[in-house]
């Protein structure tokens, strides 16, 4: 029976191979982790983590260099500017993923994110005034996303089922070791006070990446353009959907309580108006279902949404609790964060060979493992000592990396084969519009706890508890969306069956 199944579905399973997973009561195992670097695929996986290394590089170094650059070019008063219009360009670009693709083919839109960005980065490195910088970083973003959504295309496009929950590891790793290079890359060019440096090291990079690119993408993926090269931009949509990025962003940079809660409202008119747009266009940049709980998708999204508004929320405060409540410092300010990010990965790797019954146990288990980490997290945030506190990031980390790679990957595979490229603008977007509203929403609870400008303990303390009980509804609603994706996903296996037979037929 097994050797039957493995007939059908076009692979035998690996025997003993020490990469790969066992064959469980599913009847289909994971490929191992050298498959993905086999058979084609080995230029393709760079280009996936690359390009994920780029995104990631940027994102980070930013937050180490930024002291620098105002003390050369000036422009304090626009300090968070440059991260701020980075994000809004990036979510942006993920989300014109499909379009782009659909307009240029694959190889075009790769080459072309590749080169915008390393365009970008030129200019970041010559920028004479903070306004060119932050003009500089928006461009750079959008190019940052589309070529980071191009990734998650690429994957959901020429790895097979059995294949990405291993690539979609490594792109977690990937990102794990930005986290923790990123900062050093950073400090090493402010401590020689060259910041410009830091950007002209990734523009040839860059450009290396936009002609492998276009060498090794298969024409294939691109055939479809030739159908829709001339079919017109979503202008609409693109500006409300960077409108609501916009007023989430500002929320964090006005005073009082009132017009914060005004603009977080006005976003999420603005991007619910943006969702609504999209399902009624024909040419659409999500998946029609990308809002629904009633199908694989939806669920998917807004489970990524709301975790990436959790994990922000924590991580946003965890430096001021260290710094002011525990006196650690600066130097390893982010500890907890890199903590997180390396249970996250850890988590991963663990699981992403896992099929059949331990899948499912990923996925259940994922919500109520990382839920419980941040519950442990706020009991322990104001005790004396860290031990406890690393104990529960990297708890609350690992449940995240256990059910993320199998949630992607089973959304990826929930859809059909023309719903691949808006799927990939999705889950290239849609995690950051969370984070997004994550963090200002934080904002607001931690000045009604009564943070504002205090500086004491207690007060900053009283605060971040509040922030990180605040934060263990999104998680919980997380947990609860999550087994009714199973039930949708691995209960009713005939649904998806019969939409992956129309897929393949295509």
């Amino acid at each position: 029976m097994r050797h039957r199944a493995a007939v059908i579905f076009g692979y035998l399973p690996p025997m003993h191979d020490a990469g790969a997973t066992t064959v469980d009561d599913s009847g289909i195992a994971k490929g191992s982790w050298s498959e993905i670097f086999r058979n084609g695929l080995g230029l393709c996986s760079a280009l996936v983590i690359g390009g994920i290394a780029m995104n990631a590089t940027q994102m980070l170094v930013i937050a180490i260099i930024m002291p620098t650059i105002v003390r050369d070019i000036g422009g304090a008063s626009f300090y968070t500017w440059a991260a701020m219009l980075y994000t809004i360009g990036s979510i942006v670009g993920g989300a014109s993923t499909g379009m782009v693709w659909s307009r240029l083919g694959a190889r075009r839109a790769y080459t072309l994110g590749a080169g915008v960005f390393a365009l970008g980065t030129v200019c970041c490195a010559l920028a004479p005034n903070i306004g060119a910088l932050i003009a500089a970083r928006g461009v750079q973003g959008w190019a940052g996303g589309l070529v980071s959504g191009s990734g998650m295309a690429l994957i959901a496009s020429l790895f097979d089922a059995r294949l990405r929950t291993r690539i979609i590891a490594i792109s977690q790793g990937t990102f794990t070791a930005c986290h923790l290079s990123g900062p050093i890359v950073g400090g090493l060019f402010a401590a020689i006070h060259w910041w410009r440096g830091s950007f002209w090291m990734m523009a040839p990079l860059m450009l290396v990446f936009a002609g492998l690119a276009y060498w090794k993408i298969p024409d294939r993926l691109s055939r479809e353009a030739e159908r829709n090269r001339f079919v017109g931009v979503p202008f609409l949509r693109f500006g409300t959907l960077a409108a609501g990025v916009l007023c989430v962003a500002a929320s964090g940079s006005v005073p009082g309580i009132a017009p914060r809660a005004l603009l977080i409202a006005a976003a999420v008119v603005l991007v619910g108006l943006t969702f609504w747009l999209d399902r009624r266009a024909a040419d659409n940049l999500f998946p029609r279902s990308a809002l629904s709980v009633n199908a694989p998708i939806g669920l998917a999204l807004w489970i990524l949404a709301l975790h990436g508004m959790t994990q922000t929320s924590v991580t946003l405060f965890l430096p001021l609790l260290l710094q002011v409540v525990h006196r650690v410092s600066p130097v390893v300010i982010n500890f907890l964060s890199i903590v997180i990010s390396i249970g996250w990965t850890t988590g991963t790797f663990t699981v992403s060979g896992w099929s059949g019954k331990r899948e499912r146990l990923a996925l259940a288990s994922g919500p109520v493992i990382a839920t419980t980490g941040l519950a442990c997290l706020t009991a322990v945030a104001l005790l004396p000592g860290l031990a406890l506190m690393t104990l529960s990031a990297f708890v609350m980390g690992i449940g995240i990396g256990v059910y993320n790679v199998h949630l992607v990957a089973r959304a990826m595979d929930s859809v059909t084969s023309h719903e691949y490229r808006s799927t990939a603008s999705a889950l290239a977007s849609v995690r950051s519009i969370g984070t997004a509203f994550g963090a200002a929403i934080a904002g607001v609870v931690a000045n009604v706890a009564g943070l504002g400008d205090a500086t004491e303990p207690g007060a900053v303390g009283n605060a971040v508890t509040a922030v990180y009980m605040f934060c263990c509804v999104p998680f919980g609603l997380a947990a609860v969306l999550m087994f009714r994706f199973i039930r949708i996903t691995l209960d009713k296996p005939e649904a998806l069956l019969s939409t992956g037979v129309k897929r393949h037929a295509k």
